[in-house]
């Protein structure tokens, strides 16, 4: 599928993903990014470089740049790998990345969101799904979502979801995974398919054992209405060699053998 321009693809999602990730399109620090792969020429020959961006020749333009300044460049350091950079967190102000202290946002250990999460999901194991929809609701309505839930919604699928989305890149997945006790179904150790990826992702144990990338590239056929468009293309990068996998072990802590000299009815956990 085509676009007239690279935010058109993100177009009615999620508010909480333009400020989770730096999408390409976007702007930080009132600048533009620039993430694009390369041009695809009319007979689909991919014509890229693999340095921030590079310049090659193109059919009737010589010396074009043909690759974004921020990426995407396979295993090239500092460059937007999955097609996206993260955002969450980082303060757009003159000076905030220096060395020292120089950013207002502060280190957030606990977050109103996350207590109302916590309610909604609390809420929904005692079948309470109406007091579970209010409590998610709130997170939603901070986020911009104007349609709300309703208690007919609310499902262990759409707790997942929500704390996947509201939490993203702020520590929990892994907890919530292991305490949901489904770590060892969505890191089962098997590669993901494109056909994995395009099609399981609507219940929490779809498996996710590889990060894939969104790549956009822009279309090069002058005289073509399509000349200047844009498309993304999925993509498995080189160094994504294994995949995840959690061990049915790794739900249980480690106990000392200290501990289990003082007591011998304290059996040792699974793996230890």
């Amino acid at each position: 599928m085509l676009y007239t321009n690279p935010v058109e693809i993100f177009a009615g999602r999620d508010a909480r993903l333009a400020g989770t990730v730096i999408t390409p399109g976007s702007t930080f620090k009132g600048r533009p990014v620039d993430i694009w792969a390369g041009y695809r020429l009319a007979d689909g020959t991919i014509v890229t470089s693999d340095a921030r961006g590079g310049t090659k020749d193109l059919p009737g333009k010589p010396g074009a740049q043909v690759v974004g300044q921020d990426g995407p460049i396979d295993r090239l350091e500092f460059v937007a790998q999955s097609g996206f950079y993260i955002r969450k967190y980082l303060d757009p102000a003159a000076g905030a990345g220096s060395r020292g202290t120089n950013s207002e946002v502060a280190y957030i250990r606990y977050r109103y969101a996350e207590v109302l999460l916590n309610a909604a999901e609390a809420a929904f194991e005692l079948g309470q799904n109406d007091v579970a929809a209010g409590f998610m609701n709130q997170v939603r309505e901070r986020a911009g979502l104007t349609i709300p839930l309703t208690a007919a919604q609310i499902t262990f699928d759409r707790i997942v979801h929500e704390r996947r989305v509201e939490l993203a890149f702020e520590g929990h997945l892994l907890f919530d995974m292991k305490r949901w006790r489904i770590a060892h179904q969505k890191w089962d150790g098997n590669p993901m398919s494109l056909a994995d990826l395009t099609t399981n992702f609507n219940q929490a144990t779809d498996r996710n054992t590889q990060p894939w990338a969104l790549w956009p590239y822009k279309v090069y056929d002058p005289g073509n209405p399509n000349d200047g468009k844009w498309y993304f293309q999925y993509k498995l990068l080189s160094a994504v060699t294994g995949a995840r996998r959690f061990r049915m072990g790794n739900y249980y802590s480690f106990i000392g053998d200290d501990i289990r000299a003082n007591n011998p009815k304290i059996v040792r956990q699974p793996n230890q």
